[in-house]
């Protein structure tokens, strides 16, 4: 039997052996992660092919806005270049956007059941990967069509799609305990996560961005990911090491910040949900 409390009620204390805990906690996740992906496109017409058409959707005004502006590529194919870009950046909008309402989601849980609240918030992100796993396919398409050479720097993608998703809880996290106080950190996480797209170099390379003002463009820990997937999938070349150096250790920063932040107001979610 679990043996659950809440300390000074900003900290969940789970006395059950470590190895019984862990075991609960994943199947509570693999639970909800399965309950997020099969209800996500009930009643929807379209079904999953949502997660096809949304980055498929942007490519294609992204294609129809070269024809206006001169934006580089890299050399590569333009409608390439942009939906290898808009895969990851799909999967951290979408995952950062499930995570806001994570916690007033599952208010009946919460209010019942004294579990570790990052579960939700997890799941969310959890689920999101089933959309950039479908998304993903249509990328291997086009790859084979432009005849891509691939080689061993596809290793790298375990460790790429790793931090993609810390980058995403991260910020996902916070913004659930933020959220679950006040709505509007919810309501304006569209807006943000718009703004966050123009300053990632997902629809224009890092290479158009000025010397001078490189250095400051990495510290958004989206621009090695989003190049690490182009260097590793369309390059057959490892990840520029600084610009993923700083995604790594801009994630653990905000990660070291996000998470103790939600751990203290997670032990007021029961009063407010």
């Amino acid at each position: 039997m679990i043996r659950a409390s809440l300390d000074n009620r900003g900290v969940y204390i789970n006395s059950s052996p470590g190895s019984e805990r862990v075991s609960r906690f994943f199947t509570l996740l693999k639970a909800l992660v399965i309950r997020d992906v099969t209800s996500r496109y009930r009643r929807s017409s379209l079904g999953m092919w949502w997660a096809f058409l949304q980055p498929v959707i942007l490519m294609l005004l992204f294609n129809m806005l070269r024809g206006f502006v001169n934006i580089p590529s890299d050399g590569l194919p333009y409608i390439l270049f942009s939906y290898a870009g808009l895969v990851p950046w799909t999967f951290f909008s979408n995952a950062v956007a499930a995570c806001g309402p994570s916690i007033t989601a599952n208010a009946e849980v919460i209010k019942k059941i004294a579990l570790p609240r990052e579960v939700f918030p997890l799941a969310a992100v959890s689920a999101t990967l089933f959309d950039f796993a479908m998304s993903g396919i249509v990328l291997v398409g086009m790859m084979i069509w432009f005849k891509v050479h691939v080689s061993l720097a596809l290793l790298w993608l375990p460790v790429l799609i790793i931090l993609m998703t810390g980058v995403a809880f991260s910020v996902g996290i916070l913004l659930a305990g933020l959220g679950t106080f006040r709505k509007d950190f919810i309501f304006a996480t569209p807006f943000l996560t718009q703004a966050w797209l123009f300053a990632t170099p997902v629809i224009y390379p890092l290479s158009s961005v000025p010397e001078a003002a490189r250095s400051v463009y990495m510290l958004n820990p989206m621009v090695g990911v989003i190049e690490g997937f182009r260097n590793v999938l369309l390059k057959a070349t490892a990840p520029p090491a600084d610009a993923l150096g700083w995604s790594v250790i801009m994630t653990a920063v905000m990660l070291a910040i996000s998470w103790p932040v939600f751990r203290k107001l997670s032990g007021y979610f029961a009063d407010v949900l």
